[in-house]
């Protein structure tokens, strides 16, 4: 009887991490942007992954990311006045913005004022009421922003139901932007679900105009999503409240993907499939944008992936990591790793062997910039936009393709 027990037991307990097994692996399959699956962008990661840390100094933060010195990247250039070249500065690179050269910059945007989804305060907002950024930007012309971030479907269906909440945020914007005398706010609201459209686009509207009554000058802009799957952008409702658009060009492949590829391609192909930064730009274009108030985001990080083979694209047996710019040119520069450009994609890879495990990296360089940068013009878009500025810490070559593609001596 107990041998009996004991056989039932453990098919049970089989069962069980059998149908976990299956899953987690039904959840991770995906060779690109999935609406089935609850998608978390890079900038939601990179808040839950610094989020807890509760440095009160920049010092601190430069502490963390090894950070000793500065550079002057492009000088002599200034943005030309035909574009907009913009950037996030996210709380956790300290005092990176050291080395930008806000005379390249028509806009920078601090990251983040968290929203408190229950009371429309802020969870955080770091050393947005001190940080020397603002000063050094303002000195340079370069625009302040504020960006507004709430992460999650139940977090912004809480807010978005909440009027008192919303007025809240409007109140302590208004404090906090004249605080630093900034010119506007970026609205990142992630992970909107479509049952919450409607409210979604009315907080847009309110939000904007009660901002305006309080000053007019002030910009209100919205971060879209690469791709809208549940249509949450109203774009017709919304824009008479909107000076200009961020679109967020990038994590087009990820640590969702069934296979390893380009987190920023260019143009949709058989190949990486129908999403891209081109598709992104044309569905908005046709919802209703303005193409001189759309700035494009891009990536200065790349996608690391161990991988079942060689080719591309190869199936991917694990996402390793989203690596900055300084990081993955630091990879190189050591291992001294072949880099290839795939041309479909405009997106430079490497693939190499390391520990007898076969890993892919898919990144954006000068050169895979200097693609996009040129299409941007072409489409006579309003600019760029940098996810994210300091990624690049240490290497003053993207500053140099910046002042070359959208500058002036």
């Amino acid at each position: 009887m107990k041998i009996n027990i004991l056989a039932l037991l453990f098919l049970i307990l089989f069962c069980v991490i059998a149908c976990n097994t299956r899953e987690s692996k039904e959840k991770t399959k995906s060779n690109d942007l999935d609406s089935t699956n609850t998608y978390v962008g890079p900038n939601h990661s990179h808040y839950t992954q610094f989020s807890d840390y509760n440095f009160t100094t920049e010092q601190q933060w430069d502490s963390l990311n090894n950070m000793t010195h500065h550079f002057k990247p492009a000088s002599g250039y200034s943005i030309h006045k035909d574009y907009k070249t913009f950037g996030w500065h996210i709380f956790s690179k300290g005092s990176a913005y050291k080395s930008y050269n806000f005379s390249l910059l028509w806009g920078v945007s601090y990251f983040s004022y968290m929203v408190n989804a229950r009371t429309g305060s802020y969870d955080h907002i770091h050393q947005w009421k001190t940080t020397a950024l603002v000063d050094s930007a303002k000195v340079n012309n370069c625009k302040v922003f504020l960006t507004v971030s709430n992460f999650g479907e139940k977090r912004n269906a809480q807010f978005l139901k909440n009027p008192k909440a919303q007025k809240t945020l409007a109140d302590s914007l208004s404090v906090l932007l004249d605080l630093r005398k900034a010119n506007g706010i970026n609205i990142d609201f992630e992970g909107v679900s479509s049952k919450n459209k409607k409210e979604f686009n009315q907080f847009i509207v309110t939000l904007s105009d009660r901002l305006h009554k309080i000053n007019p000058d002030y910009m209100i802009s919205v971060a879209l999503y690469a791709v809208d799957y549940h249509k949450v952008f109203d774009i017709k409702t919304i824009d008479a409240s909107i000076d200009f658009y961020t679109l967020m060009g990038y994590d087009y492949y990820g640590g969702f993907s069934e296979h390893a590829g380009p987190v920023s391609p260019l143009k949709s192909s058989k190949l990486w499939g129908d999403h891209s930064v081109e598709s992104s730009v044309n569905y908005y274009i046709n919802q209703g944008v303005e193409p001189g108030k759309l700035i494009v985001g891009l990536p200065y990080y790349g996608g690391k992936w161990k991988t079942q083979n060689t080719p591309i694209p190869s199936k991917a047996e694990k996402f390793i990591s989203h690596d900055m710019y300084s990081t993955t040119q630091e990879l190189l520069d050591t291992k001294k790793y072949k880099i290839s450009f795939d041309t479909i994609s405009s997106t430079q890879y490497g693939i190499y062997e390391e520990k007898g495990v076969t890993k892919q990296l898919w990144f954006d360089d000068s050169l895979s910039l200097s693609y996009k940068y040129d299409w941007i013009k072409h489409k006579k878009l309003a600019g760029v936009g940098i996810w994210a500025l300091g990624y690049d810490h240490g290497y003053t070559e993207l500053w140099e393709l910046m002042a070359n593609k959208f500058g002036q001596q």
